[in-house]
């Protein structure tokens, strides 16, 4: 069998304009891939932490490279996908597949419990977040707190709000955070405010904090909400949910200027709200500027909840009975992830374009995830010679925070348009009885040497069939028909090799046809008494015709040329044997009996 493969040139142009697949028009998007690749190897032009067992990227087999330590990881490099796009074509697209996935089993969790003052002590642990609460009643628009720090180091707000009349007392409620690594710098356990220079007479305010860990570093704040209003009722829940993800932290806060009748005295109510439902009471509090403003008052509870699974949190909370205004917020702190840190293509073993590294946090389980796609260049341009040679490939380095990134495989797909010197108007191949049909229409030729039909049984491994010559150069139709006299049985792949008068060549897009199952096998005369049988519907230039004893041990082996064969068994004994014909679409058998002549 002659094996051929698309071979590759410079001189051949290709307009390939529309082709007819059997009795329809279609347009075809030609693509190699996805294709996998066989080197894998660690490459430290980026981040600090190596990647271990690269080569276990090359194949999808739960045999993962892989890479522990925090921090941005090494790239992981995969080349030499062994592509073999025609040539002259122009590269269209590329898509890149990464099987990913991370071991991260830590979830957000209370490290220190909450507390109120400005002292913070912070216990060892992985992936902090230090959350802050400030809350305030005040007369006359709300006091402005400016900035905050912890043991010197500028921490961040990420929420909040003020509820009431403006001119008239308000409540209001801001959340601030630090996270590990300005934790790690802190020089003191003390909480610093800054207010702003207005400060209304009548006031009062509260701090609170806790502690926790394995929060995201990246994007700790999942999601927030905020709300508020003047004079309400039981119960006050924030008037839009907020988003939640499986391990995260949803956090509840709020406050309300009121000055609880059954309570008097400042700083004695400690049991103002009922805790929604789910949540775990963190501290509930009643605060007064018992000095300047003893009849200013408000309460302040914060609870947290652990989330299971991702979905929506509007909470609830009652104060017993009315309040003169309230303040709320509710967020979510995002578990620790493994994300993506780049994404990139390799050009000649070098990194090329544009980084298509996503947000998307790496699962728990081995999913693929794509990047570019059929009309993604990854914004750099290229050649055939680029992407078959063995220089071409793909690097991700990743960002480790909560466990083992783990990368199993990765596959690339190319896709191209690729020039013929011929436009080719229809293709087809129909089935005609134990033949096939093959006819192809060109509008225009240009240096056409010749076709070569060439048939394969899978689409990948194609064979030479027949080969009739082309018009040279015309811009008429040009009709061309053969037959396929030994074509494969079930369904069978057909395409067109077109060659230059220089020799180069492309190849055209692949069409289908289907030849019902071969009949039983048939051999006659049966039984013979002379030894001669013929078996028909057997070519022997293709098939192969083996002779068995009927305890199955090989007697002989038949090759040789013609169709319908006499396989001559004269020389053997009486008795029955079987008959074997192993074909390219399967093997038959059939049972012939040889008996003596009488006379």
């Amino acid at each position: 069998m002659n094996v051929i493969r698309s071979s590759r040139s410079s001189g051949v142009r290709l307009a390939l304009t529309r082709c007819l697949l059997l009795a329809g028009m279609a347009s075809r998007a030609q693509s190699q891939g996805p294709l996998s690749p066989t080197a894998g190897a660690n490459n430290a032009g980026i981040g600090s932490n190596a990647w271990s067992t690269p080569g276990n990227a090359l194949v999808s087999d739960n045999s993962h490279a892989t890479t522990s330590a925090k921090g941005i990881t090494n790239y992981l490099i995969t080349s030499d996908y062994g592509f073999s796009i025609p040539s002259p074509s122009a590269i269209n697209g590329i898509q890149l597949e990464v099987e990913r996935s991370t071991n991260g089993p830590n979830n957000v969790a209370l490290l220190d419990a909450w507390n109120t003052g400005l002292t913070r002590s912070v216990s060892a642990g992985t992936n902090r977040c230090l959350v802050v609460t400030y809350a305030q009643e005040n007369g006359i628009d709300s006091r402005d707190l400016t900035a905050l720090a912890y043991g010197g180091r500028s921490m961040t707000q990420v929420a909040q709000v003020t509820a009431g009349i403006s001119g008239g007392f308000t409540a209001r409620l801001e959340v601030w955070i630090l996270l590990e690594a300005e934790l790690a710098l802190a020089g003191s356990t003390t909480l610093v405010p800054t207010f702003a220079t207005y400060s209304p007479w009548e006031y009062c305010d509260a701090f609170s904090s806790a502690v926790f860990q394995h929060v995201d570093q990246l994007s700790p704040v999942l999601s927030q909400q905020s709300g508020g209003a003047q004079g309400t009722t039981d119960p006050h829940q924030l008037s839009t949910a907020f988003s939640t993800l499986a391990g995260g932290m949803a956090i509840h806060l709020v406050t309300c200027g009121n000055r609880d009748a059954s309570n008097p005295a400042p700083n004695t109510n400690t049991t103002s709200y009922a805790t929604p439902t789910g949540y775990t009471e963190g501290t509930d509090f009643y605060f007064a500027n018992s000095s300047a403003a003893p009849n200013t008052g408000a309460c302040m509870q914060l609870a947290h909840k652990s989330i299971a699974t991702a979905g929506t949190e509007q909470p609830a909370c009652d104060f017993n009975g009315s309040v003169n205004r309230y303040a709320m917020i509710g967020l979510c702190l995002q578990r620790a992830r493994e994300l993506d840190h780049s994404v990139r293509l390799l050009k000649g073993g070098a990194l090329v374009g544009s980084d298509l590294a996503n947000s998307t946090s790496w699962p728990t389980t081995d999913t693929y995830v794509s990047y570019g796609g059929i009309i993604s260049t990854w914004g750099t341009t290229w050649t055939v010679a680029d992407i078959n040679a063995p220089g071409f490939g793909a690097a991700v380095a990743a960002r480790v925070q909560n466990g083992t990134a783990r990368v199993d495989h990765m596959r690339i797909t190319v896709y191209y348009s690729s020039t013929l010197p011929i436009e080719l108007l229809d293709f087809r191949a129909l089935p005609d009885g134990n033949t096939v049909s093959l006819d192809w229409v060109t509008a225009t030729e240009t240096d056409n040497d010749h076709f070569t039909v060439q048939r394969s049984s899978d689409g990948i491994t194609f064979e030479d069939v027949l080969s009739l010559p082309g018009a040279g150069s015309s811009t008429a139709n040009r009709y061309y028909h053969a037959v396929d006299e030994r074509p494969y049985g079930g369904l069978s792949y057909y395409r067109l090799k077109q060659v230059d008068t220089d020799g180069s060549s492309s190849d055209s897009p692949v069409i289908t046809v289907r030849l019902e199952a071969r009949p039983g096998l048939v051999a006659y005369p049966n039984p013979t008494a002379d030894g001669m049988i013929t078996v028909h519907d057997v070519i022997l230039e293709r098939d192969r015709v083996a002779i068995f004893s009927e305890d199955m041990r090989l007697i002989r082996t038949h090759v040789g040329a013609g169709r319908d064969p006499i396989i001559r068994l004269n020389d053997l004994p009486d008795g029955t044997y079987i008959l074997m014909v192993s074909s390219p679409d399967g093997v038959r058998t059939t049972k012939v009996v040889k008996v003596s002549r009488e006379g």
